[in-house]
């Protein structure tokens, strides 16, 4: 496998750095900008061993023009100043979407690439040291084409990562490869339904060492194919399925995120959309499920009335509840108390609610704060995408 290796400058193509203060926090709130071609989105963020982030994404969007892109990690500050950026890939599409920490200050990133491996698109998981320097990569699936989604630490070490594949099956389905800290193949495995689309988009690992995955379900053809719907699998840790529950509703609902509540249940989010000709607008969907037996316990929609707002990641506030961030006009973003009933709704960055934003993780920290990884649509041509990273007070938002 050959690969490309680019260092970008620390302070290369960076603006729109904007610091104001949170008396609340104690910290600051900002929202930083990458602008240029070395930037098109972040997708994940985690908090490093050194009180410092990484963030993991692409150096173009996918969803601009252009078929090319590398896999892009940045390490920043708390306070959004870069320390140092590396972008990795080939000659096609190449992006991250997803970062876990490791022990030696590194970490090891999931991507997916055009460029490597043995089909059309497979996973490509990187190691990094604590400077952002190669350790080695890997690329995992068949002859098809295989997607990531999310990757997970487990608690006796190694990974657990997640995305679907179409390469074992008449259908793309949920696609899970555990991998020693070396990335070396535990296990591997498929989950789906007969003809049915599934989609690995999060992964949990319970007190036990049993994993829940959370997937997407479509369906092709017929009146089916207008429905949406999400699917828990509960797996022991070797990979074997225990169960799974289907969840659906008289709407579209496709969930993208879950996290655990105070007392061991999952609480699940993502998309609601009306099915029929006369859609209204999208919204927050949000449920709690039973961990250990996958009974839907509640499920409700929040959004705002006449925007678009999409429920992408949640975070859990230890005695707080929950904090979800999406993506819509102003950086939508969503409080929840502990028992699922909302707090607020509101715009992150208030003072450019013109502007689309995608928030597509959420990392609480310590004091209260948010960091959210993302893009802006800033509607250049052949440039539609610029990455951001924000910080947000406790009530969800970058203070003017």
């Amino acid at each position: 496998m050959t690969w490309k290796r680019t260092w970008l400058p620390a302070l290369a193509a960076i603006v729109g750095l904007v610091v104001v203060a949170c008396p609340a926090a104690g910290e600051a709130t900002w929202i930083r900008t990458f602008e240029g071609l070395d930037y098109g989105a972040f997708f994940d963020v985690a908090l490093a061993t050194d009180d410092t982030l990484l963030v993991a994404g692409t150096t173009y969007h996918p969803l601009a023009e252009t078929t090319l892109g590398d896999v892009l990690v940045t390490k920043t500050t708390l306070q959004g100043e870069t320390i140092w950026e590396v972008s990795y890939g080939g000659d096609a599409t190449d992006q991250a979407f997803g970062v876990e920490t490791t022990d030696d200050g590194g970490c090891l990133v999931l991507a997916e690439s055009d460029s490597f491996g043995s089909g059309g698109r497979d996973l490509y998981v990187l190691r990094l040291d604590a400077s952002g320097g190669l350790l080695w990569e890997r690329t995992y699936g068949g002859s098809g084409t295989e997607w990531a989604n999310d990757i997970l630490a487990i608690s006796g070490g190694g990974f657990l990562l997640v995305g679907e594949s179409e390469s074992f099956g008449e259908s793309f389905d949920v696609y899970l490869v555990r991998i020693d800290d070396e990335g070396g193949i535990l296990w591997e495995a498929t989950l789906g339904d007969g003809s049915d689309n599934e989609t690995g988009v999060a992964a949990l690992e319970a007190e036990d060492g049993d994993l829940l995955i959370l997937a997407g379900v479509s369906y092709p053809g017929g009146y089916a194919g207008s429905r949406r719907d999400a699917r828990v699998f509960r797996l022991d840790a070797d990979g074997r399925e225990m169960w799974s529950m289907l969840y659906r509703g008289d709407v579209k609902q496709w969930p993208n995120d879950m996290a655990f509540s105070p007392d061991g249940d999952l609480v699940i989010v993502g998309i609601v959309e009306p099915i029929g000709s006369s859609q209204g607008p999208l919204d927050y969907w949000i449920a709690k499920a039973n961990a250990v037996t996958g009974e839907l316990i509640w499920s409700r929609t929040e959004g705002r009335q006449y925007q678009d707002d999409y429920g992408v990641a949640i975070a859990s506030v230890p005695g707080s509840g929950y904090v979800v961030a999406g993506f819509g006009a102003g950086l939508p973003m969503l409080k929840l108390d502990e028992e699922g009933r909302l707090s607020w709704l509101r715009s992150g960055v208030p003072w450019r609610m013109s502007v689309m934003f995608g928030g597509f993780s959420i990392l609480a920290l310590p004091d209260g704060t948010f960091i959210v990884p993302g893009w802006e649509y800033v509607d250049r041509v052949g440039d539609d995408f610029d990455a951001i990273l924000v910080r947000l007070g406790p009530g969800g938002q970058v203070d003017e």
